[in-house]
This record gives C-alpha cells, sequence and structure tokens, in this order.
C-alpha cells in the first residue's frame, strides 16, 4: 500500500489514479477537494470489503486538477473510459453507469439528428413530445448521452435542461395539465399550450447544450425571440430571452469552451535551477484525455528538441498550444507536416498549428497544466512567479517575512514567519520582544530583528533563506539590507508596500507594481499578512502582561 502520508496533495477539485505495483491503473476516481478524498481511503477504519481490498492494492497514486468540479467530471469519464480500471466496475458492484436518453419521436428521427456517439437507433416506440430521461441500458429507440459515473451529475444536468427547455417529465400525457405547467417547468403539451414543432425544438436545444454546442443554441433563440416579439408574441419572446440567459449562465460555467472537430495537445513547462519540467495534455476534441510529465537538464533549445522527438514516435495533433514562441517556430512546423504526411501516407500537406495565445481559453488551458505541474513538483502556484518576477538565480522554496508592531514606543515587538514551498512552516515562526530601542521607530526595529534573526543561523551553521520579505516600503527595505551587510550575507530581498501593494527591489528605483490576480504577487501578500497577523498577536500580549 502506498505511503499516503509521504506525499501531498493539492485542495483542489480534479481527478485521482490509483495504481497496483505494476503501474496499472486500477481506479479512477474524481473530487471537489483532492486531499481530503484521497485522505478519506486511508484515514477511515470502517471501509466495506470491496474498498479495503482496493486500498490494499494501491501502490502509487496521481492525480489532475481541474478548475472546477464538471471538468473533473467529463475528465473522470474519459480516464475510466481510457484505462478501463478494474476497481471502477467492481467498487460500484452490478450498477451500469447511466446515460440520459432521448425519448425517440418520428420528426426527429427523420431530421437524422446525430446523437454523441454518432449512432442513431431505429425506435422501438415513438412519442409526439419526446422526454429526456434516465437510462440503465442502451436499447433500440431513443438517443443517448453519456455514461454518466455519478448519479447527482445526472440528476442536475437533467433538472437544469428540464428548467430551460421546460420538458415534460410526465410517464403518460395527462388529461389536464399537471403542477409542472404551474410552476413554469413545463409548457403543457398535453392540452396543446404549445405546438409539437415548437416542443421538437426545445428537444433538440436541450441535446445541443448535451453536446456543448452552446453558439448554435443561442442563435436559434435570438432569432426565435425577435419573430415573436415582432408578432406581438410578448410571453413567449420573454419564455425564448430567460433561455437565452440561462444558455449562457451554463455557458460562462464551462471553462473549457468545446467541443472542436480536431485534437489538440497542451505542452508547458518549469525551469527550476538547472532542469526543466515538461507537460502535456492530449485534448481529444475539447476532452483532456491524457497527461505526460517529463524532466530534462536544461539547455538552450531543449523544449524544441522535445517537441522533434516527442512527435516523431506519438500521434501529431491539429494543433500545439504552447506559452511562448520558439526559436525557428516556422521550421518546426513544417517538420511536423512532414512527420506526419509520412505517418500517415496522406497525399495532401496537413496543416499543423503551433499557437501561442494571449488571452481566452487556449491561455486558461496552459495555466491549468502549469498549475499541475507546480503542484506535483510539490510548489504551489506562485513560488516559480516570484523566481521570475524577482529574477531570482534560483526558486523561493524558503521565504522568511518580518513585520514590527509598536503602540507609541511602548511594548515594541517582532516577528518573523516562514513559508516553504508557498506553504507556512508554523515550527519556524519566531518572536522577538524589541531591545535596542525603546522609541517609535520601525526602521531600528527591523534592523534588529533581521540581524538577531541570520546572526542566529550563521552561529548555528543553519540553513538561510531562498528570499527574504519585509513588510514596508524602501526605508524598512534598507534597514534590513544594512542588517544583511553587517553579516555580510547576500540573501534576495525585498520589500511590500500594503496601501499599493508595491514591491521594492534594491536594484530598481522604481516599485514594481503588478496584476493583483498574478499567483506571485498572491503569495506575497498571503505571507505578508500572516506575519501581520503573528505580530498583532503577539504585540497585543506583551500589552497584557503589563
Amino acid at each position: 500500500m502506498v505511503q499516503i502520508k509521504k506525499q501531498i496533495f493539492p485542495h483542489k477539485p480534479g481527478c485521482y489514479l490509483y495504481k497496483d505495483r505494476r503501474n496499472q491503473v486500477i481506479y479512477v476516481g474524481k473530487a471537489k477537494d483532492l486531499a481530503k478524498r484521497i485522505a478519506q481511503y486511508f484515514q477511515k477504519k470502517d471501509l466495506d470489503p470491496k474498498t479495503k481490498l482496493l486500498v490494499s492494492k494501491i501502490a502509487d497514486v496521481e492525480f489532475i486538477t481541474t478548475d472546477n468540479e464538471v471538468e473533473a467530471l467529463i475528465l473522470e469519464q474519459s480516464l475510466i473510459h481510457k484505462y478501463q480500471p478494474k476497481y471502477n466496475i467492481d467498487l460500484r458492484g452490478d450498477v451500469r453507469y447511466a446515460y440520459i436518453k432521448v425519448t425517440d419521436s418520428s420528426r426527429l428521427r427523420s431530421s437524422n439528428s446525430p446523437t454523441l456517439h454518432g449512432k442513431q437507433r431505429e425506435p422501438k416506440s415513438d412519442e409526439q413530445f419526446p422526454r429526456l430521461i434516465t437510462a440503465r441500458k442502451i436499447t433500440k429507440g431513443g438517443r443517448y448521452y453519456g455514461p454518466y459515473t455519478e448519479g447527482m451529475s445526472r440528476k442536475l444536468i437533467l433538472k437544469t435542461l428540464g428548467e430551460i427547455f421546460k420538458i415534460r417529465t410526465c410517464n403518460q400525457m395527462p388529461k389536464k395539465v399537471c403542477l409542472q405547467y404551474h410552476i413554469g417547468r413545463c409548457t403543457g403539451p398535453c392540452q396543446g399550450y404549445i405546438s409539437e414543432a415548437d416542443y421538437l425544438v426545445n428537444i433538440k436545444n436541450a441535446e445541443r447544450l448535451l453536446k456543448g454546442e452552446t453558439k448554435v443554441i443561442i442563435k436559434d433563440l435570438v432569432s426565435r425571440m425577435k419573430e415573436a416579439s415582432g408578432k406581438q408574441q410578448y410571453e413567449l419572446a420573454k419564455n425564448y430571452r430567460d433561455q437565452i440567459a440561462a444558455v449562457k449562465l451554463v455557458e460562462e460555467r464551462q471553462k473549457i469552451d468545446v467541443p472542436k472537430n480536431f485534437d489538440q495537445d497542451i505542452i508547458n513547462w518549469i525551469i527550476v535551477g538547472k532542469k526543466i519540467y515538461i507537460q502535456l495534455f492530449n485534448v481529444n476534441k475539447g476532452v483532456i484525455t491524457s497527461r505526460h510529465k517529463f524532466g530534462f537538464d536544461f539547455y538552450q533549445g531543449v523544449v524544441e528538441d522535445f517537441i522533434k522527438q516527442y512527435y516523431s514516435i506519438n500521434f501529431i495533433p491539429r494543433e500545439i498550444i504552447i506559452p511562448k514562441k520558439l526559436d525557428e517556430q516556422n521550421v518546426i512546423e513544417k517538420y511536423l507536416q512532414e512527420t506526419k504526411e509520412k505517418k500517415f501516407t496522406i497525399s495532401y500537406q496537413p496543416r499543423i498549428d503551433l499557437t501561442v495565445p494571449q488571452k481566452g481559453e487556449k491561455q486558461k488551458l496552459l495555466q491549468l497544466v502549469k498549475n499541475n505541474l507546480e503542484i506535483n513538483l510539490g510548489l504551489e502556484p506562485g513560488v516559480v512567479d516570484l523566481q521570475r518576477i524577482l529574477e531570482l538565480d534560483k526558486l523561493p522554496k524558503v521565504i522568511e517575512f518580518f513585520d514590527v508592531s509598536t503602540l507609541q514606543g511602548k511594548f515594541n515587538a517582532g516577528a518573523m514567519i516562514q513559508m516553504v514551498n508557498g506553504r507556512f512552516n508554523k515550527n519556524e515562526y519566531r518572536k522577538f520582544k524589541i531591545k535596542w530601542s525603546e522609541a517609535q521607530d520601525d526602521f531600528a526595529m527591523i534592523f534588529e530583528i533581521v540581524f538577531r534573526r541570520y546572526f542566529r543561523l550563521v552561529k548555528e551553521k543553519s540553513s538561510l533563506p531562498d528570499l527574504i520579505v519585509i513588510d514596508g516600503g524602501r526605508g524598512q527595505l534598507n534597514s534590513a539590507r544594512k542588517a544583511l551587510g553587517q553579516l555580510k550575507l547576500n540573501i534576495p530581498i525585498c520589500s511590500l508596500a500594503k496601501r499599493e501593494e508595491e514591491i521594492y527591489l534594491a536594484h530598481k528605483s522604481v516599485p514594481l507594481k503588478l496584476d493583483k490576480k498574478l499567483a506571485g504577487l498572491k503569495l506575497l501578500i498571503k505571507g505578508r499578512d500572516e506575519v501581520h497577523r503573528f505580530v498583532i498577536k503577539y504585540h497585543r500580549q506583551l500589552r497584557r502582561l503589563k
């Protein structure tokens, strides 16, 4: 069994893959919080026998983070279809994955509307006004979407589609309208309050939403809304308007704007010291299907070499998304085109794009890949950013933050907190009762606590941090640098001013003003706020003692 306590899992949504000693995937699951969900397998004592058997077979755990639970669900289905894990079937007993079925209609069937799987089933019986229902088996008749591995997700999708398009839920058409009509969740086809043609439009739009074709739906609904308004059918126009708003809301919640009619690969990388770590996600028509991690010694041109070698033996997609333009990018694109032509012995010149997005969904996908890579390296998002922003020679894995507190020169106190790989290390928190200055002098107090901290570390021959952060502006930074100078230490240092969140650096005359959404700045603010909280708490303790 895997030593779960030795691994660090993020508190993020995503999928986890359990592997056995042969490195075979034996179970795939999804979670709202990966750390909590994975821990449950190894901490609970009252597991059922089948789950205990699974846990006993686990030799390794991998995970992939996503931006939300919807993406995690899509990814989970994709991974299950790919690996067919043994215990995904065994742990669920005889329960089959369920589908969403659109019951058949002669008018819909004659239009040859494609299903998610590209298959059309011959109907066993027709319904004049089709329904959306749950199906455990694929039988003759209807169109099927899925499978859905979690009942709650499937029910939520059915509920949302029913509310947007007001699709009937009754097994048999009643003789008069029911409660669903009166509360606005059905259009009343049983009493002819909606025509068969208009009802089938709603069914088609529901199926489009299941396939992710939101733009087509919105265009159609806008056209119908304008037509109804022009005929002064204002109640019908209002209904279309509400449907448009609901579809747009669903569209906004889908972070990966898919499906697409071609495959993509997304590549991002991180340089840590003398190593480069590359992660590649395969996207099959908009769904993340797999990922690959690589580590190499860094040298100029290593990414270009990796791309050429990787695609010489692997499938070459229509588009490869990368974070920045490569040297000789046009040459590499041509190389990939020729390689694909030879592999598949095709008579035309295939188009291969190396895309460098600046914004939008592709940029978000690049960030998702980078976040996964940072987490797998044991880094919080932002640590790598800081190395780039502050132009550091190495990754700031250990960061120490300093702050002081005073009350008109009384009860002077200082504090230091430490972060390791972006996480608070409370074993290394330190308090300082100011001894060298009784005045309200922030600069003198900063000098004292920085000097005392690193004088001791030097004396004890202990490890020094990779970065020091001072709460304050240029004056506080200069005081801390003076303390390091007297100790003949050359540790990277900066200060962070509260009001504008400006970063002061010794070698720059003008402070840095960064986008507040940037992960590196968020990490500095998080550390600065924590040391401020810690020193205020200590300052209050000193006042109570008096």
